[in-house]
């Protein structure tokens, strides 16, 4: 229906085209003399470019795409160039070219510079750039170019859309902390190993297959040459290495630091060799099981990439149902969330096997807690529950504040 009244709008322009274009030749017959015919050959030219303009093949146009990346970190500045190629060099005095960009990047700042005039006239490639500054974390997906165009007195506009297809991933962006279990073990009756990133690698308690991530110091070369393949030893302390995060995904204006400090620790753990797992519900429920290895990095940050604050339950309810699984006890548990509620105090209250777990309380930048939340972390440090409150960017000066 919206393309039928575009039809009709358009044939409706070329009528009153061609309705100026005789009325001018009929006043310059019957009026004659200077000014008459003068009148009559200036608007001419354009009348003949509105009628070539009109039946020009807009449609046969065609785009390419290039952005500067495939794969971003958050904050990242993106650089895309459009370029549109076509056959006839028809003199088009000026093009309005889009490029469509989706809702999750569409409030961006680099929205206004996907879109420019450009002034093509007789080329036959039309080349456009534009950057986003900062580009937000996503899964982002580009649809369409879209061309606007006319004649020079504006009574004729034409338009296109060019489907171009694309996508990039913008992963969340993270710091360089320095990563310290609260707890872990040799074994369940051993001591208290309070830094993850020594391993006694005379602590080997078996052997397993070489898997991406592993260091190059811990190949067993005389098992690898009896298999002939690369076997990896496994350490003891390992057992207590596990970490396990679990992520508060409710509306918060916080969220976006809480992803930024989860990918942070993660990363932190797991380039120390710790095995790291997350728990988080947004709309469905995701699990990701303790594992190492540069494939499980990427499967979290993937995660986090597109998680989004939209969880149906609230963050008290997830506690109280996966702290008590049998696969989490032994490991680490982080519980990243920025608010704290009388419910979640009560959850964390239950005996719970496997050690306490670590509350990281992350804020924005110039925020504060509540006298509620005040309250709540001295109730909970005084049951002898670690709380780190983190404000802003500096997730590092904050963890070795609240040690």
């Amino acid at each position: 229906m919206r393309e039928r009244i575009g039809l009709v709008m358009y044939g409706w322009k070329l009528f009153i085209l061609f309705l100026l274009f005789a009325s001018t030749f009929c006043y310059a017959m019957f009026q004659g003399g200077f000014v008459s015919w003068f009148l009559f050959y200036s608007f001419l030219p354009f009348a003949l470019y509105a009628f070539l303009f009109a039946f020009y093949p807009l449609k046969n146009l065609t785009a390419e795409r290039r952005l500067s990346q495939g794969q971003y970190k958050a904050g990242d500045q993106l650089e895309a160039f459009v370029v549109l190629k076509r056959k006839w060099p028809f003199p088009i005095m000026f093009m309005i070219v889009e490029d469509c960009l989706p809702d999750s990047l569409g409030k961006n700042r680099g929205s206004a510079e996907a879109k420019q005039l450009l002034f093509p006239w007789f080329k036959k490639e039309i080349k456009m750039a534009y950057t986003i500054d900062s580009v937000p974390r996503g899964d982002h997906r580009l649809a369409k170019i879209r061309v606007r165009t006319g004649d020079p007195l504006g009574l004729l506009e034409r338009e296109c859309e060019i489907q171009l297809e694309a996508s990039f991933l913008v992963l969340p962006s993270y710091q360089e902390i320095a990563y310290r279990a609260s707890g872990g073990s040799y074994d369940e009756h051993a001591g208290r190993v309070s830094e993850l990133r020594r391993k006694d690698s005379t602590l080997a308690s078996g052997i397993r297959e070489y898997q991406p991530g592993d260091r190059f110091a811990w190949v067993d070369w005389k098992t690898s040459a009896r298999r002939s393949q690369l076997m990896t030893k496994e350490f003891e302390q390992t057992k207590g290495d596990d970490l396990l995060v679990f992520m508060d995904q409710s509306p918060s204006e916080a969220f976006e630091e809480i992803v930024t400090f989860t990918a942070s620790i993660i990363r932190s753990a797991m380039r120390s060799g710790t095995n790291a797992g997350l728990v988080s519900i947004g709309k469905e429920r995701n699990v990701f099981p303790v594992r190492q290895g540069e494939e499980q990095l990427r499967k979290l940050f993937y995660y986090l990439a597109i998680a989004d604050c939209n969880a149906v339950q609230p963050f008290h309810s997830l506690i109280e149902g996966e702290l008590g699984h049998s696969d989490m006890r032994k490991a680490v548990k982080y519980i990243v969330t920025s608010r704290i509620t009388i419910e979640l105090v009560q959850a964390l209250k239950k005996p719970l096997s496997g050690g306490r777990p670590v509350i990281c309380l992350v804020k924005k930048k110039g925020g504060d807690l509540s006298s509620e939340e005040s309250a709540a972390v001295q109730h909970l440090k005084a049951r002898g529950i670690e709380v780190n409150v983190i404000y802003g960017e500096h997730f590092s000066r904050g963890l070795a504040e609240a040690r």
